[in-house]
Order: C-alpha cells, then sequence, then structure tokens
C-alpha cells in the first residue's frame, strides 16, 4: 500500500511537471514578445501604415535575433540549456538581447512606427537591463515580468479584462514554481517590476 501511495504521488509530481514544462514554453518571454507585437499590430483599433514591415522588424528583433543567440551559446557550451536555467548563465543572453532591442527600439523610431510599437519595443530594452542587474544578485523569474508587461501594454491600450489577464498571470506562476525553476516570492517580484517598470516608461515617455 505504502508503495502504490508512493508512486502515484510520484505519477502526479511527474505529470504536474510536464504540465508546468509545457506551460513555461507556452508563455516563454520570446512566445509573449512576438505575440504582444502581433496583437498591438493587427488586432487593435491602431491606424498602421506598413503593419507587415514593422511587425517583422518587431519579430526579427525581439524574438528571432535573441532564439538564434540562445541556440547559439547552447551549441558552444556557454550555457547548459535553451532556458539558461543557471543564474549566471542568463547574463551573456539578456545582454545580447538587451542590444537587439536597442537596434530594433533605433529603427522603429526612425520609420516612425506607431508610439506604442515603439514604447513596448523599449520596454523589453529597459525591462532586460533591470532584469540584467537584477540576476547579478538574485534570480528574478523572466517570465512573469513579461507576462506582466505584455498584460500592462494591453491594460494601457484600453483592454482591461481582468478575470483572463489574471489567469494567465497564475498560471505563469503555477508553471515557475512547480517545475522549480523560481520560488513564488522570485515569480512575484518579476509581476511586480514587469507592471511598475512597463506603466511608468509608457506613461511617461510613449502615451
Amino acid at each position: 500500500m505504502l508503495l502504490e501511495k508512493y508512486l502515484a504521488i510520484m505519477n502526479n509530481s511527474l505529470m504536474l511537471i510536464t504540465i508546468g514544462n509545457f506551460l513555461s514554453y507556452l508563455l516563454h518571454p520570446m512566445v509573449i514578445s512576438s505575440l504582444t507585437f502581433w496583437a498591438i499590430i493587427y488586432h487593435t483599433a491602431l491606424t498602421i501604415v506598413n503593419p507587415n514591415l514593422i511587425f517583422l522588424l518587431s519579430f526579427f528583433f525581439s524574438t528571432m535575433l535573441p532564439i538564434i543567440t540562445v541556440l547559439y551559446l547552447k551549441n558552444k557550451g556557454l550555457i547548459s540549456d535553451l532556458d539558461a536555467s543557471n543564474k549566471e548563465e542568463r547574463l551573456l543572453p539578456m545582454a545580447f538581447s538587451a542590444l537587439f532591442f536597442l537596434i530594433g527600439f533605433i529603427i522603429l523610431r526612425k520609420i516612425n512606427a506607431p508610439m506604442i510599437i515603439q514604447g513596448t519595443m523599449f520596454c523589453s530594452l529597459i525591462n532586460t537591463i533591470l532584469v540584467w542587474l537584477i540576476t547579478k544578485h538574485w534570480k528574478i523569474s523572466i517570465h512573469t515580468l513579461s507576462i506582466s508587461s505584455s498584460i500592462t501594454i494591453f491594460w494601457l491600450l484600453g483592454y482591461n479584462y481582468i478575470f483572463p489577464m489574471l489567469i494567465l498571470l497564475m498560471l505563469t506562476v503555477t508553471a515557475r514554481v512547480i517545475t522549480n525553476s523560481h520560488t513564488y516570492l522570485q515569480s512575484v517580484i518579476g509581476i511586480a517590476v514587469g507592471i511598475i517598470s512597463t506603466y511608468t516608461q509608457l506613461t511617461l515617455l510613449f502615451i
């Protein structure tokens, strides 16, 4: 009986970890970044000239280049896994990502992309720098920071769907905690930093 209970607990734990890993990939910051730009450009009331060009530029600098960089660093053995689970290993990919966000922001500004698109790229830059500084001393959740930042952007655009937004935040926190990627505190602090930083930048500089 004890063995059966132990196996049942282990099976449940493995199932939870599998679900957590699936949610972590589904809600990965790079996925969220792409979806955020896509939704703003194609599914809001904004009138955008050359939306396809703006999306391709946003996708290239916010998602494609960071993915290529992570794959390269993994191939060179500079990070142990694609999620850069080790705190120290996260610094180099984030430094490259910050550079890509900066270049993306400059280009979007040069072509006069809508301010909210520029602001979204700028927030990605500043939030990445903030996470880099924090990560040097403490492991903060980039997943929860990313999702809370995107939620803040849509909130400021008038899409105030509180219940779905809370569900997304809860799913992200749960996924990071049950996979032992982050503690509850690291996840919650990620949410707080994402909301405060993004709201402050957008309201002061872009909206």
